[in-house]
């Protein structure tokens, strides 16, 4: 009796192992994540994260999915086609205007990455020359046209026909290059990298880097869709953490992140090595907010008429979500 007993413990026990050798492996949760600019060195976490196994060894599976811009992310996001948004601080303002998402993180709160280039040839050779000209912008009420219009602020030039003038480009680097060597416009604020590009082109250059003349201000966003954090805010909890995970590694593997970087943003690796040098310390380790970037952020909804007053910012941020300090 005792042997039969043993006998059907120890088959039982081998099926059971069996089944669980069996058994496939837990799926990951697949986040959806919406970059508003392609080319943007402030997106590539995302991108590293995912190469390097961090978001998979928090059981996330990503799908990346490249937009035209801040607002057409937005679109997509209210429409339930992305989960995350990475994108410009003032489409916060969106939220105001009914959008279901929220902002869950920051990913830069320094203007470094933004800037004025110029082409070759030119006869601009400081901002000072941009008085009353024709400057690119990426869209209208977007960050670039806040900060050509906040350099016209800061030189004092409130008559109409002394303003730097924002001139519809597009967000492109094909699309600047393009308006540059045609003269549609005498400058365009664009990424910094555009700047160094055309550098190594010989074909313009960088004529100022924004936090020359602008402070602190919420550039980069991380958001989320109200409908992912109800369902699963865990795996929002976990993306957020591999973000930040991956701006870690980035800082100790250069050649990696800028090898990363070139394919994903398709930049030269040498453009994407001296971006690197200048981008990596403005990258928020944390992703928590700055009074002083979100109070600049408000202040923009109103100079670029996305709002028609001043709002309580704290509706449309949270912290809930972030790796503890």
């Amino acid at each position: 009796m005792v042997s039969n007993i043993s006998r059907r413990i120890a088959l039982g026990g081998l099926a059971g192992s069996f089944a669980l050798a069996a058994a496939p492996a837990l799926a990951a949760d697949k986040l959806r994540v919406g970059k508003s600019v392609a080319e943007n060195f402030g997106n590539v976490p995302v991108d590293v994260g995912m190469e390097a196994g961090i978001f998979e060894k928090l059981g996330l599976a990503i799908e990346v999915l490249n937009f035209t811009g801040g607002s057409k992310v937005t679109q997509a996001l209210t429409a339930g086609a992305v989960d995350i948004a990475l994108s410009g601080g003032p489409e916060m303002a969106f939220i105001a205007k009914g959008a279901p998402e929220i902002a869950i993180g920051t990913i830069s709160e320094s203007p470094i990455f933004m800037g004025l280039v110029v082409g070759n040839p030119t006869t601009v050779r400081t901002v000072d020359d941009l008085k009353g000209k024709p400057v690119g912008i990426a869209s209208p009420a977007s960050v670039t046209n806040w900060a050509v219009d906040e350099l016209s602020r800061q030189k004092g030039w409130t008559d109409a026909h002394d303003r730097a003038v924002p001139v519809v480009i597009g967000g492109s680097t094909a699309a600047v290059i393009a308006a540059l060597k045609t003269g549609q416009v005498v400058a365009s604020m664009s990424a910094t990298q555009a700047g160094y590009l055309l550098e190594a082109q010989n074909e313009g250059r960088l004529l100022i880097d924004c936090s020359q003349y602008v402070g602190t201000f919420e550039l980069f966003t991380i958001f989320a869709s109200t409908a992912i954090t109800k369902q699963n805010p865990d795996a929002v909890r976990r993306f957020l953490k591999g973000w930040y995970a991956a701006v870690d590694y980035m800082k100790s593997h250069k050649d990696e992140t800028v090898r990363i970087a070139s394919r994903v943003t398709n930049y030269p690796p040498d453009v994407m090595a001296r971006s690197y040098d200048a981008f990596m310390p403005a990258f928020s380790t944390n992703g928590r907010w700055d009074p002083k970037a979100l109070e600049a952020l408000r202040t923009s909804f109103v100079q670029l008429k996305l709002l028609n007053e001043p709002i309580d910012m704290s509706k449309f941020y949270t912290e809930q979500f972030l790796p503890a300090a």
